[in-house]
């Protein structure tokens, strides 16, 4: 018994053990799934606003956004995208918008909850970043540990390098600075490299600070080959912007010019202001049509429900008049039914008495009249009962006669 018991421990043991393993395997299986489906999503968005379709960005999101089926990292990454496509647009009101509803899904995953952090913190220093407010950008600094930048997305985890970057070439540490840009360089070289113009374009106004005038023009020669290579007219907009500021810098006033003229033509095309401004009409079009099909269906489901309870109460007022009429059935039926076993006992009692009477003469028939009652049940004829009884046929009718008058009957069938 004690060897049993022992058996029996250790077998639940590694039952736990092994569902343990299970658990992790199934949690690990769904986290990565979660993180795929977000890779994609985020590719997707990507491409539409590389393309300029700012417009199939946001009804793709709207979709995810209003999908019953949607999880809170789902919803949290859905609202990021989002943000991300006004911060594009330069449409910081609505973008910080679509942030914080994004922080408020995320943290509801305690799965990611490290990484969701860490994304929604470097995406406040960004937006701290681009609006110059250094003061809140070093406070917000303060808060990030180095160790879950890994968490982040390489695409994003370069983009906080060149921060880093430009917030040392604010302090004027250049080397510092140009290191940072470069690390940010490496990564995206490998991981995703039309965003390099976004780093190249910092490397074109550092040099152009230092007074490195070919280091200046060469990171624009690399910044607009990608900016083109992937068609990515913001960044081509970026990459001639700096290159202004590079003239600007060595003197040379009649290429600033020239840039500032091919700047203002990609202005007209970019068209940012004009393209988010579109786009919360978008937004608010399709609040309206969800609103709308709201109402209908509201007003559809109160019609259905109105003609389900109609035909509720019909087949109550059916159903309760069938019973009444089955109940009247059956009270008839049964009423009927004691008629009729008042009227079968009231037959049997009589024939039970005739019977008794038929048995009580049938004890009173001669010894002849006896023999022909026997021979008439054998079903012999008149005839053939006159001849084995060596009598006439119609002293046979005679004794016939008599019994039957004696039994109370009048057939020979009744005999």
């Amino acid at each position: 018994m004690y060897f049993l018991y022992l058996y029996i421990m250790h077998l639940n043991i590694l039952l736990k053990k092994y569902l343990a393993i299970i658990i992790c395997v199934l949690f690990a299986h769904i986290g990565f799934s979660a993180f795929r489906n977000s890779e994609i999503l985020k590719e997707e968005i990507a491409k539409y606003n590389s393309q300029g379709q700012y417009n199939e960005s946001i009804i793709r999101l709207d979709q995810i956004i209003h999908d019953k089926k949607s999880t809170n990292y789902a919803l949290y990454n859905a609202y990021l995208q989002k943000y991300l496509t006004y911060k594009s647009l330069l449409n910081y009101p609505q973008a910080e918008e679509n942030l914080n509803i994004a922080e408020k899904y995320g943290l509801k995953n305690k799965q990611h909850i490290k990484e969701i952090k860490t994304r929604i913190l470097v995406e406040r220093i960004f937006i701290e970043f681009d609006h110059l407010r250094f003061i809140e950008v070093d406070q917000l600094l303060k808060k990030i540990v180095r160790e879950d930048l890994s968490t982040l997305d390489p695409e994003t985890h370069a983009f906080f390098i060149s921060v880093l970057g430009t917030d040392q070439a604010r302090k004027k540490n250049f080397e510092k600075a140009i290191e940072e840009y470069q690390l940010a360089i490496d990564i995206l070289e490998k991981n995703n490299p039309k965003h390099l113009p976004n780093i190249y374009r910092k490397l074109i106004n550092i040099y152009s600070d230092i007074g490195d005038e070919e280091k200046s023009m060469q990171a624009f020669e690399k910044g607009i080959y990608y900016a083109k290579k992937y068609n990515m007219d913001l960044y081509i907009y970026n990459m001639y912007d700096s290159l202004s500021y590079h003239y600007a810098k060595f003197k040379k006033w009649e290429k600033a010019y020239e840039t500032r003229v091919i700047l203002a033509e990609l202005s007209t095309k970019l068209d940012a202001i004009n393209q988010s401004g579109k786009l919360q009409i978008l937004e608010q079009e399709i609040q309206n049509n969800r609103s709308n099909l709201e109402i209908r269906n509201q007003k559809n489901i109160k019609i259905f429900l109105f003609i389900i309870s109609f035909f509720l109460i019909v087949l109550i007022i059916v159903i309760y008049k069938l019973y009444q009429t089955n109940k009247e059935k059956r009270i008839l039926v049964e009423n009927e039914n004691q008629r009729m076993r008042d009227k079968l006992t009231e037959l049997s009692n009589q024939i039970s008495n005739k019977n008794n009477i038929s048995k009580h003469n049938a004890d009173r028939l001669s010894e002849r009249q006896t023999e022909i009652v026997n021979l008439v049940k054998k079903g012999l004829t008149n005839k053939e009962i006159a001849e084995q009884l060596f009598i006439s046929e119609n002293t046979v009718k005679y004794h016939l006669k008599s019994i039957y008058t004696l039994l109370g009957i009048d057939s020979r069938n009744s005999l």
